[in-house]
């Protein structure tokens, strides 16, 4: 069963600021509009992006981590989806 975190738990279980949680989420490409996160992303893209900021990088250096691009989380879901269902 999965789990899902909402930003309210992200504050209180890493002892963080309300800005400090949407940043990180921002910078490590989860969609700040989302109001809960599985267990999964929290592991894979926001506890490692706490570790680099915690190490002093900046988000511009943890949005480069993880390769993002500045395109909405939908807009890439909708083009994987129509890319896959294309006869």
């Amino acid at each position: 069963m999965t789990s899902f975190l909402t930003k309210k738990d992200l504050e209180t279980r890493f002892k963080l600021a309300d800005t400090t949680v949407y940043r990180t989420l921002k910078a490590c490409g989860l969609s700040t509009s989302r109001r809960t996160y599985t267990e999964e992303e929290i592991q894979t893209r926001f506890i490692p992006a706490r570790r680099l900021f915690d190490a002093g990088h900046t988000a511009i250096q943890v949005q480069e981590y993880f390769r993002l691009k500045p395109i909405p989380y939908d807009y890439q879901e909708r083009t994987r989806q129509s890319i896959q269902h294309k006869p």
